[in-house]
């Protein structure tokens, strides 16, 4: 068993600062859309930004438990929240990978490994939205 502990600490307003065992602080917000400042990191940004972050962590892994070493990685999320029956809930997370690989051998890997990261990360298995993987691997120059 893992646990991961964090601290907020209110500041003023709607912003506060997130604190977890001495870790850089990362400064909190209401999202713009109910009144929060902009450009401030809000907790419906950290879901998006956590599972995009599990699906990479998770990708590196099965990666090198392939025998690859990516030549660059790079994902994009995004989380959609909606009013539900329950009340305001994310509906979909899409996360989309772009991976480069040194050799077309290692696409098929690549691919395979990107899957089992999605289908392995705590997050997608945790959140009762669906989580949907776009996965692109590619070669330079073939």
């Amino acid at each position: 068993m893992w646990k991961y502990e964090t601290t907020i600490s209110w500041d003023s307003g709607k912003e506060g600062r997130l604190h977890s065992g001495g870790k850089p602080e990362i400064r909190v917000v209401t999202p713009p859309e109910f009144g929060g400042p902009h450009n401030q990191w809000t907790p419906e940004d950290l879901v998006s930004g956590a599972v995009s972050s599990c699906v990479m962590t998770s990708s590196l892994f099965f990666l090198e438990k392939a025998g690859i070493k990516p030549l660059s990685y790079l994902s994009n999320a995004s989380a959609t929240m909606e009013k539900t029956p329950s009340g305001l809930a994310f509906t979909g997370i899409t996360v989309d990978v772009s991976v480069a690989v040194k050799t077309e051998e290692e696409i098929e890997k690549a691919y395979s490994a990107v899957r089992k990261a999605k289908e392995s990360c705590p997050f997608s298995k945790s959140l009762t939205c669906d989580v949907t993987l776009k996965a692109k691997v590619s070669c330079p120059g073939s």
